[in-house]
């Protein structure tokens, strides 16, 4: 099969390289770097194209990873038929603008929590003195900025932070106000297409910060728990709901709800509606048989994915250089050539910036230079593990998170999927994750 991958969230790497190693004829685009050159993750790994238009056409199969670029110029494509997996504008929406995110949960019975939108910060800023309550905020309405999210410890602690932000000039547009409830974070997500849902849905537990315990700043993902079941009462509750509105869209792809659990109620928080980094490599540890032919059958309405049942996964993101920052030049974090993986450990690494490239390296007591695996930017790898409990998974993951070194810093939480020994029992009390065992 031929397949290209429009690699705009710089995060198709791993599936290009496994498709590839499976037989596909395989192309990848990375949007050009600011300098006009092209990106170094994947490079001596994969063939990289400077243009996505020409192999359209080419391609029996076409795989977007992100959903903010090209969207305009992608779209007469979604009309022709062509056999894409990801967003198209009406679903990237959902994410992309979460006042209609909101409205399309609300229209279809799903209760989201109150919330008020604000036109200017000042107008927020004496909201929340007068009311005296702790909110979350966050941008509104359009290409949500997500860094700008920040969840308040107290009154004066949001106060503090809209001053600031009015200070920098950050939020210049709508912002909301949430009241902050205290509970399990946890999300839902499944595979779409116009076959509807698929037969399994994903249970997922995410880390967000960038240190243990859940401080520092917010990372995107720095790792997470995922299980595979038939049955949840997540899903149930907040996302097949959106069936008949997602075939509305015309969208074929991974639909991801994360969520915040109160008790025995799910209040959904956020969309997710492209592949999700690094979710999908650490789900994909749990997948069973050839990826492109799996996703060529979920465009074409079948639902052939085959999945390592009972088994959870745990995955965690390998980072170095000033992470997550991304100040460094991609020279000062690139070249740094990785040892300790193994051809055993190979199928549980999920390369993300990593590139072909001479450097030093030991044989035997020898310093000899050669073509070997370095690093190609802030985040070589995403790292997995597998178990038929959280415990076990981690162990298995980090089993080899430790032997994987390069010269400049690594840096990984050694938490992930530790949460979930206090969390799991607070929610099978009432129905959700069951079966789940931590140890």
């Amino acid at each position: 099969m031929k397949i290209l991958v429009i690699d705009t969230s710089q995060d198709g790497v791993p599936f290009a390289m496994r498709a590839q190693a499976r037989g596909h004829d395989v192309r990848i685009f990375q949007p050009p770097r600011t300098t006009g050159e092209s990106q170094l993750a994947g490079r001596g790994y994969v063939n990289q194209v400077r243009e996505w238009k020409p192999s359209m056409k080419w391609a029996d199969l076409i795989v977007m990873t992100g959903n903010s670029m090209y969207l305009d110029d992608l779209e007469p494509y979604y009309e022709k038929g062509f056999p894409i997996i990801g967003s198209n504008k009406r679903a990237a929406a959902l994410e992309l603008d979460r006042a209609l995110g909101d409205s399309a949960l609300r229209l279809v019975g799903v209760d989201t929590l109150p919330y008020e939108v604000f036109d200017t910060i000042d107008e927020a800023i004496a909201h929340v003195h007068n009311t005296g309550i702790t909110y979350v905020c966050k941008s509104w309405g359009g290409v949500e900025d997500k860094s700008l999210s920040f969840v308040a410890k107290s009154p004066a602690d949001m106060i503090f932070r809209l001053e600031q932000c009015k200070r920098l000039g950050k939020m210049k547009g709508k912002l909301m106000l949430q009241e902050k409830v205290k509970g399990v974070e946890m999300a839902c997500a499944a595979w779409f297409g116009p076959g509807g849902f698929g037969q399994w849905k994903r249970e997922v537990f995410e880390e967000k910060k960038f240190m243990n315990e859940g401080l520092g700043q917010n990372t995107g993902e720095m790792g997470t728990t995922i299980r595979y079941v038939k049955k949840s009462q997540l899903f149930d509750e907040v996302l097949a709901p959106m069936e008949d509105y997602l075939h509305g869209t015309g969208y074929v792809g991974n639909v991801d709800v994360n969520c915040i659990i109160v008790g025995n109620k799910a209040w959904p928080l956020e969309f997710t509606m492209r592949f999700g980094w690094p979710g999908y490599n650490i789900e994909s540890s749990l997948h069973i048989g050839d990826e492109a032919e799996r996703l060529y059958d979920l465009w074409d309405g079948k639902d052939s994915l085959r999945v390592r049942e009972g088994k959870i996964a745990v995955g965690v993101v390998m980072a170095h250089g000033d992470f997550p920052n991304f100040k460094w030049s991609p020279e000062e974090v690139s070249g740094h050539p990785i040892t300790g993986i193994t051809p055993a450990m190979e199928p549980h690494i999920w390369p993300q910036w990593v590139m072909k490239k001479k450097a030093p390296v030991m044989k035997g007591e020898k310093v000899v230079v050669e073509e070997t695996c370095c690093t190609a930017g802030h985040v070589p790898f995403t790292v997995t593990g597998v178990g038929d409990t959280v415990d076990a998974a981690r162990e298995d993951c980090y089993g080899r998170v430790w032997k994987i070194d390069w010269p400049s810093n690594r840096m990984f939480r050694t938490d992930i999927g530790c949460r979930l020994e206090g969390q799991l029992p607070k929610l099978q009390v009432h129905g959700y994750a069951k079966g789940m065992r931590y140890d």
